[in-house]
């Protein structure tokens, strides 16, 4: 795939009203301003939640007719059944509600529902609902929605055949029988006479949802548990009690920020107000939680909630029932709630297990069929796929192959169900509902979808969807990586990163800014995590401090020869009471001679003086090309022949300029992109062949004869394990076999879990020291996971060579229209 060009934001000069204002550094105002918060009245109340004024609860259009609706009942003794949905938006949202309800009524006249996603999926289903109904200990009087219901006419029209009272709470976007609704104006809820017999969500007694108020209003951008919480707002008024609504805020910010919710207006109120109260939380569930995470509660933020907290509420509804989570939320016993975060745990890791699976075999079905990738979409079914993972895996193989993608199960005898993950070009939901005449059931928004179909319909959906896709691409600006602002590398310390702090919370709608500093040094590169599978470079310019840069998922990237660009976010670290400035890198690449502003990525072709000569498809032999000694000729894997070993370790002390010969298929986009960035070709030859071995049992025997090698007792000129200490230079033998350096390492921790030998230490960038294994197998949890992790990644570098050997020049992050393209 393609490398982003990387494009500076133009710079928005901010008022001197604006900067008086904000005060602090500078940096800070022009931040604001070029998001648009470019007046004092806009950005103080932003910064500061002391001086933002919340909408009132009753500015959302139908609640107050809800509101009394419900305080009305909870005055007559009437028994109420919340019915919420199994996200944790929805686990969050029927939590607020219970446990407000609970403290307003008899709390043995409130219970929940909680929808299993297997048994019964989305929204009310009326076969449960009656199920529920029948039940002689629990006869409900009112049916109280959260985070579902917009959508559900049958249901609604099930609960008021039954003489329930029904009210509405939801999020999502409006059906089409609310097409007719006037903005700002009250939710259209007939009189049951009006639509008796009739499935309709006009029939419900009472309906809140933000999406009925105008596009610009500051609550539409609620998720399901802020409009919860509204409700609760207004319900404690009604009782007297205007405060008691703020000890459910803790619940509010989890809802928020694990549904990406638009993080403006209202919503980033409550989700300031509500990481306050996360930090401070009562809730034995929530600390329990936090402890199996390892997170501690005084430093609970937006990410630790999104890459943390979230994943492990959302297991259970992806595996189990996410009932427990309403348990877990509200039980006062610390045992169970032991208990019950050890269960998510479990769960969360069975979920990551799952996901490389299915990812796995994702890769395996797209290498095998390469067709699939001729649309403008992927879609992918299969019978044994988990209906609650394949949304994880479709979001992967959107960030793999740049193509929004649909991924169903397939059960035999059954509907096709799954969901649809899109890129931000994209209105997926859009696209999907176009294709509705193939479809039993569908809905979503612009970047997520979920869908039930036919499954004999599915190669006809494929047709449509792509058809359908190109009618519905959105003017999302530029592609590539947007850079805020660029910062001289000598500025950057803890004081401006606690300055650019103040912008946070962050999340959709309010991204971390992003800069970028030029002509730096790499001074150190170490490698970081138990595999390896993180760096951390120290960077400097010139004479000046050096700064550490924190590298995720870093392995496979190369890094250029000479100096080095960098775009970042600013952050810090507390660690053993020391508070410090970190700084997390998104892209680097080589420094351009030009100074301008960045808008081509390094490693692109020159398209006025390179030429390419695409040979994939032809029959091409070795005197055909330029002499071994006037070109580069990279070449790696087992089954080279006589072409000559020329690998990616050679193309480091290459003199640039000449030829390059791509004769074997590169691994992954990252070593081509380093290969052409480091060489910087006059030509490029592209032959593409399939020189390395892709499957598990070679790959492992290739690396334990050379990691045997390194611990043995005898060895040759220019092999690792010279000095027979075990060291094994992981880049070296990624080249030998034509593998990427993550295959390596994983290859190297599945034979560690074998006992065959133990990875001691990682000494530098890419090299492990290697003692002899005790011949103990570890655990097969563990060791399922690794060997599961090292198939999808040779699954993954199997599929980018099939894409390298077919894809069109630009795709490659190469100029088709330079002279001599063929």
């Amino acid at each position: 795939m393609p490398p982003q060009p990387w494009i500076l934001l133009p710079r928005v000069e901010p008022s001197q009203a604006l900067r008086d204002a904000v005060g602090g550094h500078p940096l800070v105002a022009q931040l604001l301003a070029q998001r648009k918060i470019d007046t004092p009245q806009m950005a103080i109340p932003f910064l500061d939640i002391a001086a933002y004024t919340p909408a009132p609860p009753t500015a959302l259009v139908g609640l107050e007719r809800a509101a009394h609706t419900l305080f009305d009942a909870i005055r007559r003794g009437e028994k109420i059944l919340v019915w919420g949905d199994f996200d944790v938006d929805g686990q969050t949202s029927t939590t607020l509600l219970v446990a407000a309800l609970r403290e307003l009524a008899a709390p043995e006249n409130v219970r929940y529902h909680v929808p299993n996603r297997f048994r019964e999926g989305h929204g009310i289903r009326p076969a449960k609902l009656n199920e529920l109904l029948g039940d002689p200990g629990f006869s409900p009087n009112l049916l109280l929605t959260c985070d579902t219901g917009i959508a559900d006419g049958e249901g609604i029209g099930t609960a008021k055949e039954a003489g329930l009272t029904v009210v509405v709470t939801d999020h999502h976007d409006l059906p089409a029988e609310f097409a007719d609704s006037e903005p700002g104006a009250a939710p259209p809820c007939a009189e049951s006479a009006d639509l008796a017999g009739v499935h309709s969500v006009r029939r419900a007694d009472a309906i809140v949802n933000p999406k009925f108020l105008r596009g610009d209003d500051p609550l539409r951008t609620l998720p399901g548990v802020g409009v919860a919480y509204k409700l609760v707002q207004q319900l404690y008024d009604l009782a007297g009690e205007p405060d008691g609504a703020a000890q459910f805020l803790d619940l509010v910010a989890l809802g928020i920020v694990a549904d990406v919710a638009e993080q403006l207006h209202d919503t980033r109120y409550l989700l300031q107000l509500g990481l306050n109260k996360l930090r401070n939380t009562k809730r034995v569930g929530l600390k329990a939680l936090m402890h199996t995470a390892r997170i501690a509660p005084d430093s609970v933020d937006a990410q630790s909630i999104g890459f943390q907290i979230g994943p492990r509420m959302n297991a259970l509804g992806r595996l189990d029932d996410a009932t427990v989570a309403v348990e877990l939320l509200t039980t006062d016993d610390a045992v169970r709630a032991g208990q019950l975060a050890a269960r998510m745990e479990r769960l969360n890791n069975e979920r990551r297990l799952l996901t490389s699976q299915i990812t796995q075999t994702a890769f395996d079905m797209l290498e095998r069929d390469s067709a699939l990738l001729d649309f403008n979409a992927i879609v992918l079914a299969n019978p044994n796929w988990h209906a609650g993972i394949v949304g994880i895996v479709a979001s992967r193989l959107v960030e793999e192959y740049h193509l929004p993608t649909v991924l169903l199960c397939s059960p035999p005898g059954e509907p096709a169900r799954g969901s649809a993950r899109s890129t931000p070009g994209v209105d997926i939901g859009a696209a999907i509902a176009a294709c509705s005449e193939l479809l039993l059931q569908h809905g979503g928004h612009v970047g997520a979808a979920g869908l039930r179909l036919d499954a004999s319909q599915i190669n006809r959906f494929r047709r449509e969807l792509s058809r359908q896709v190109e009618r519905h691409r959105l003017d999302a600006g530029p592609e590539g990586l947007h850079i805020d602002a660029e910062l001289s590398f000598g500025e950057l310390d803890l004081g401006l990163a606690e300055q650019v702090g103040r912008l946070a919370p962050f999340g959709n709608g309010n991204l971390a800014p992003r800069f970028m500093s030029r002509a730096l040094t790499v001074v150190q590169d170490r490698r970081i995590g138990r595999d390896g599978a993180h760096r951390r470079l120290l960077l400097k310019v010139g004479q000046e401090r050096g700064q550490e840069v924190l590298w995720w998922r870093s392995a496979e990237a190369e890094l250029p020869n000479g100096p080095v660009d960098i775009a970042y976010t600013l952050g810090t670290n507390e660690y053993r009471g020391e508070r410090k400035l970190q700084l997390t890198l998104e892209a680097l690449r080589r420094t351009e001679d030009s100074t301008g502003a960045p808008v081509a990525v390094a490693g692109r072709p020159n398209a006025a003086r390179d030429y390419i000569h695409d040979l994939r498809r032809e029959s091409v032999a070795v005197s055909d090309l330029p002499a071994f000694d006037s070109a580069f000729w990279y070449a790696e894997g087992s089954r080279l022949g006589d072409v000559p070993f020329s690998s990616r370790l050679d193309a480091v002390s290459a003199a640039a300029g000449r030829p390059l010969v791509l004769w074997s298929s590169p691994p992954s986009p990252e070593l081509l992109r380093w290969l052409l960035d480091t060489l910087d070709p006059s030509e490029i030859y592209l032959v593409g062949r399939d020189t390395a071995e892709s499957q598990l049992d070679l790959v492992l025997k290739e690396v334990a004869g050379m990691a045997k090698w390194s611990m043995g007792a005898g060895s040759g000129e220019g092999r690792p394990g010279a000095a027979h200490d075990g060291l094994l230079p992981v880049a070296r033998l990624a080249a030998r076999i034509g593998a990427t350096e993550a295959i390596v390492r994983h290859a190297l921790l599945w034979l560690e879990q074998k006992g065959i030998l133990q990875v001691r230490t990682w000494e530098g960038p890419g090299i492990a020291r290697v003692n002899p294994g005790d011949g103990r197998v570890r655990d097969d949890s563990e060791r399922t996971l690794v060997q599961t992790t090292l198939k999808e990644l040779l699954a993954e570098t199997r599929a980018y060579r099939r894409f390298f050997q077919r894809a069109q020049l630009n795709a490659l992050g190469l100029d088709a229209s330079v002279p001599g393209a063929s």
